[in-house]
C-alpha cells in the first residue's frame, strides 16, 4: 500500500513536471531574450575629404577631427535587425563652421555567441547640415549613409558595444575657387570614418 502511494506521487510530480516544462523555459526565454533596445552613441570623427578647404584657398588640406553623438533605437529578430538613429556631427576651423543632423535607417545582421554579439550594418537617411564662415551661411539637406561593422555586449537588460563605420555625407555646399580666375566650383562633401562606444538598455 505504501509503496502504490509513493508511485503515485512520482507519477504525478512525473507528469506534473512535464506539463510544467514548456511554460518554464517559455517563461525564461521572454525574460531572457530582449530583443529592443535604445542607445546613446559618442566617439571620434574623422573626415577624410580634402577637396573642401583646398578650394576656399586655406592651406589646411583636410577638415579637423571632431566627433560625432548619437541616439538610436531599433530592434532584433532573429539574426536580423533594424535600426532608426538621429544624432550630431561637427567639423570645421576658424573660418568655416560645419554641422549636421544625420538620420539614418539602418539594417543589421549580427551573430550572437551567448553575451556577445558581432554585427555589420548599412543603411542611409538625409543630412540636415549647416555651414557658415566667410561672411556667408547656409542649411541644406542632403544624402547621408554608413557602412560598418561592431560588436553588442548584453550584459542582463544592459547593453554596451562599439562600433567602426564609414560615413558618405555630401550636404550639396559648393565653393568658388578663390585662386582660380575661372571661378572653378568645388563640392563640399564631409565623408569619413566614425569610431563609437554606446551603452542603452534593453526590453
Amino acid at each position: 500500500m505504501k509503496s502504490k502511494s509513493v508511485m503515485g506521487a512520482l507519477a504525478g510530480m512525473t507528469i506534473g513536471t512535464a506539463l510544467l516544462g514548456p511554460s518554464v523555459v517559455s517563461a525564461q526565454t521572454t525574460t531572457q531574450e530582449h530583443n529592443a533596445y535604445v542607445a546613446l552613441k559618442f566617439g571620434p570623427y574623422f573626415p577624410t575629404e580634402t577637396n573642401a578647404l583646398t578650394a576656399i584657398g586655406n592651406s589646411i588640406n583636410k577638415w579637423p577631427t571632431k566627433y560625432e553623438v548619437d541616439g538610436a533605437i531599433g530592434a532584433y529578430w532573429g539574426l536580423f535587425g533594424l535600426q532608426l538613429s538621429a544624432g550630431y556631427l561637427s567639423t570645421g576651423t576658424s573660418d568655416v563652421d560645419f554641422k549636421t543632423w544625420p538620420v539614418l535607417a539602418i539594417a543589421r545582421a549580427r551573430l550572437p555567441l551567448g553575451f556577445v554579439a558581432p554585427y555589420g550594418e548599412g543603411g542611409a537617411g538625409v543630412g540636415i547640415s549647416s555651414v557658415s564662415g566667410l561672411g556667408a551661411s547656409s542649411t541644406k539637406a542632403g544624402f547621408a549613409g554608413i557602412a560598418g561593422a561592431g560588436v553588442d555586449f548584453y550584459i542582463g537588460q544592459l547593453l554596451l558595444g562599439a562600433e567602426f563605420k564609414y560615413l558618405w555625407l555630401d550636404p550639396g555646399f559648393s565653393s568658388t575657387t578663390a585662386s582660380d580666375p575661372q571661378g572653378v566650383v568645388s563640392a563640399f562633401k564631409f565623408n569619413g570614418i566614425v569610431v563609437q562606444a554606446y551603452a542603452g538598455f534593453m526590453w
